[in-house]
């Protein structure tokens, strides 16, 4: 074991001998990043969701990117990047080897074509042209990392199912659902959180095979419950029809019911299910994870968020079906990918952007099907085997060093001060938030001309009907206003006929207002070292006899949630006897 201070943050961190080992097989140097750094690193060259209108620099058809257009890249529609009329080996350069690694390699970033939007839209996928890191899926719209669904509008990492907008972490098959975070195998569910195997159901929290219940926590095997109370299923459906959850002040009324209802019942200090030497949060059926956020069906993985299928990874973000991989983001079905950003389908490749199905390629951009390249240049295996050795030590000898003094030697991913986008266009923000004169010192990028259309609408707030019941077809006319950012947004037809089905009244907010909300009630990736509030003043007393003797339970943990957070904590033991 080891204890290092991080160049960024400067505080002490600590290397195992794990990390050792796997350091040593993959063969890399131990970071000089923190884990909490080495993920703002990598969160800061993924765009979160800005958008703009430009032009395909080949065809010259409309397309909506991620690259704005005063950005300096050349930038392709989909149907041109994934089409023969071009080749990025045509961009190949020799390694200079007077000039630092990074600094060459942004050069190149620079000149070779990127994908305007990254999905698989006309090859693997079907109607999904609007969706951005998106795969293997049929008629989505506005979505942001996921594979394998259908029928999905305005989510952020789905990975199973159909049929549901405005949602968050859906990682097991289920239909019909609307404002969910971490719901699975459930049907017709609406603004909940952390639910399994639910139907007919709203505004519950970590329920299990409950239906018709509304406004609950921590129910199991329920049915006509409100506030977490059994009633006759005509009493229920008279409750229920109370709160007119098909208008939008009787659903804004009920969330606000909803949090302050929450606060009064404990929760777990994480949700870890199925897993065995696991720490970190929203963990299941997974073996030895280490500070991991959001995983599942994976082992031996470290210091990572958002990944599924994944195996003897470290320093992965929203990558799946990979092994032996690190630092990287979006490094799917691939195995020794080092230092990739939406490389996927390859096999031994370091510090790559936008690879499909190479091998043994080190520096590159852009290529598809290739073997042996270096800052895509083609050359012969044993040229290729006596290069990157070279290449490797001169990146030792001759660093990148950043405005701030960090070094940027082999073993580091990309620095934030040459990543093409704003550091208010990513993702970064959520983890590290900066203001504009913040960024600036640093010298990372900041987005000035983000785009937006604004007084535009020809609806206003309150001209939308109250009730779903009440809306006609014409609302696929107007143009409305977000009530928070006021930000235009239009209605699309399946937004129209969902809303319908499921009775939810018309949003007040555009899906990028709507998305920061759900942020807001999702966990930090970061832990902290706390002691269960069973049997402590304000909290309600489990029966926690049983597994401690009476008092106050005094079981420590790493827990998502922070000291000062108002919500009551149990340790997984008198959770468990507070179930219902």
């Amino acid at each position: 074991m080891e204890t290092k201070i991080c160049q960024n943050c400067k505080q002490n961190f600590t290397i195992e001998p794990d990390d050792f080992g796997f350091y040593e097989k993959i063969k890399v140097p131990p970071p000089t990043f923190c884990p909490d750094c080495r993920r703002q690193r990598r969160w800061a060259w993924r765009n979160n969701m800005s958008l703009y209108n430009r032009k395909c620099d080949m065809c010259g058809k409309g397309v909506v990117s991620l690259y704005s257009p005063d950005s300096g890249l050349t930038v392709y529609c989909n149907k041109c990047w994934w089409s023969d009329k071009w080749d990025a080996k045509d961009y190949g350069i020799d390694y200079d080897f007077s000039k630092p690694f990074f600094a060459q390699f942004r050069e190149l970033v620079q000149k070779v074509p990127h994908m305007s939007i990254v999905n698989d839209d006309g090859i693997a996928s079907l109607n999904c042209e609007y969706n951005q890191d998106w795969w293997f899926s049929k008629n989505c719209y506005m979505n942001f990392s996921g594979w394998h669904v259908e029928n999905v509008m305005y989510s952020f990492f789905v990975l199973a199912g159909k049929n549901f907008l405005d949602c968050m972490v859906i990682r097991s098959p289920s239909e019909w659902l609307y404002e969910c975070i971490m719901v699975s195998r459930s049907y017709q569910v609406k603004h909940s959180e952390i639910c399994l195997a639910c139907i007919d159901s709203s505004f519950l929290y970590d329920c299990r095979d409950c239906s018709d219940c509304f406004m609950c926590a921590g129910l199991r095997g329920k049915k006509y419950h409100f506030k977490n109370t059994q009633y006759a299923k005509e009493e229920y459906e008279k409750i229920l029809k109370s709160y007119e959850l098909d208008t939008f002040s009787g659903v804004e009324k009920a969330k606000k019911e909803f949090d302050e209802f929450l606060l009064g019942y404990p929760r777990r200090d994480v949700q870890n299910f199925q897993s065995l030497n696991c720490t970190g949060d929203i963990i299941s059926m997974s073996k030895n994870l280490k500070k991991c956020f959001t995983g599942k069906k994976s082992e031996n993985v470290r210091y990572s968020d958002l990944f599924t299928d994944d195996k003897d990874c470290s320093d992965i973000t929203l990558t799946g079906e990979s092994q032996e991989c690190y630092e990287g983001t979006v490094m799917d079905h691939s195995q020794l990918n080092l230092f990739g950003l939406f490389s996927v389908k390859s096999q031994d490749i370091r510090y790559t952007q936008h690879c499909h199905n190479c091998k043994y390629c080190f520096g590159c951009v852009g290529l598809r099907n290739a073997k042996y390249c270096i800052f895509n240049k083609q050359y012969m295996k044993e040229e290729y085997e006596e290069l990157v050795p070279k290449i490797i030590e001169q990146m030792n000898k001759t660093p990148y060093v950043d405005k701030m003094g960090n070094v940027y030697k082999y073993g580091e991913y990309y620095p934030i001060e040459l990543s093409y986008f704003g550091y208010n266009e990513t993702n970064a923000p959520e983890l590290v938030p900066l203001t504009k004169g913040e960024a600036l010192n640093k010298n990372y990028e900041w987005q000035d001309n983000i785009q937006r259309t604004t007084g535009k609408e020809t609806l206003k707030p309150e001209q939308v009907p109250e009730s779903i019941y009440d809306v006609s077809d014409s609302i696929l006319e107007e143009v409305l206003v977000c009530i928070e950012c006021k930000r235009n947004y239009k209605i699309i037809p399946n937004e129209l006929i969902f809303y319908r089905k499921m009775k939810i009244p018309i949003p007040r907010r555009c899906f990028y207002c709507r998305h920061a909300a759900r942020l807001k009630r999702r966990n930090p990736f970061k832990l902290w070292h706390r002691t269960c509030m069973c049997g402590s003043a304000g909290s309600p007393q489990a029966t926690i006899e049983h597994f401690h003797g009476e008092g106050k339970c005094e079981v420590e943990f790493e827990t998502s949630y922070a000291p000062e957070r108002p919500e009551i904590i149990y340790c997984e033991k008198c959770y468990q006897a507070e179930v219902y």
